[in-house]
């Protein structure tokens, strides 16, 4: 490469963040003027930036002026400008639901400094807003249930879980675990006093009212991240911002 050529290929790049190829083709076509060829690319910049964004060019000029002229950074700080925290993971997080939910939890734990010891106090979360404490409630039960499994989730804080899964009209759930809640505690009062504890979760996990009730959860499980998704969406103002 010509001296000359690569000395203004070096003031070009160092000028502007811009690839190789680009900015030789940028130079090719501006004559080898290093300074004419940082203009055509912010105006190339420029016009993606307000095709992307919507915004009128003074005001996008503006946030890529501040970005240095990076347009991930431009778009970043526009995006952080329009939009909430709870709006922002929605609109990255919105091809993987339990991403997001998980994300917004985090959020909303910190920004409500709520205390956990592995999990959640749901004393605390009883004294959150209406819509929040829908979600952090079922977020949270799930999440036990996860881990847990079914029948030790009945044990954990069904009350709350049922009053929230009716709050999010979903009645037959709540229905179906009141139902496996009844069924589990009946098996243990009848044969608590005769069986170990292994033989009796074998037991109530083999029945068949409770196996039949296991079954419909499991089915609707999946629906529950696309309804708590909605939720949110719904009530975005009561969620972090």
């Amino acid at each position: 490469m010509d001296p000359t050529h690569t000395q203004a290929l070096q003031q070009l790049r160092s000028a502007i963040s811009i690839g190789l190829r680009h900015a030789l083709a940028l130079l090719e076509r501006c004559a080898g003027d290093p300074q004419q060829a940082a203009e055509c690319y912010k105006a190339e910049l420029l016009q993606v930036l307000v095709d992307k964004s919507g915004l009128p060019a003074d005001q996008a000029r503006a946030h890529l002026h501040n970005a240095g002229y990076d347009l991930n950074r431009a778009l970043s700080a526009i995006e952080n400008a329009r939009f909430g925290l709870t709006q922002r993971i929605l609109r990255k997080h919105h091809r993987d639901r339990a991403q997001a939910l998980n994300l917004i939890a985090q959020a909303l734990e910190t920004a409500a400094q709520l205390p956990r010891q592995y999990w959640l106090d749901f004393a605390q979360l009883e004294q959150l807003p209406p819509a929040t404490r829908c979600f952090m409630v079922l977020h949270e039960w799930l999440a036990f249930e996860d881990w847990e499994g079914f029948d030790c989730a009945l044990y954990f804080h069904l009350p709350q879980a049922i009053a929230q899964f009716r709050h999010l009209q979903r009645d037959a759930l709540a229905d179906t675990l009141v139902q496996a809640d009844q069924r589990q505690q009946q098996l243990r009062a009848a044969h608590g006093g005769s069986e170990g504890a292994v033989e009796l979760a074998a037991r109530v996990n083999q029945d068949a009212l409770f196996t039949a009730c296991h079954k419909r959860f499991t089915e609707q499980r999946p629906q529950l991240d696309e309804c708590l998704y909605a939720w949110i969406e719904r009530h975005v103002e009561q969620f972090p911002a």
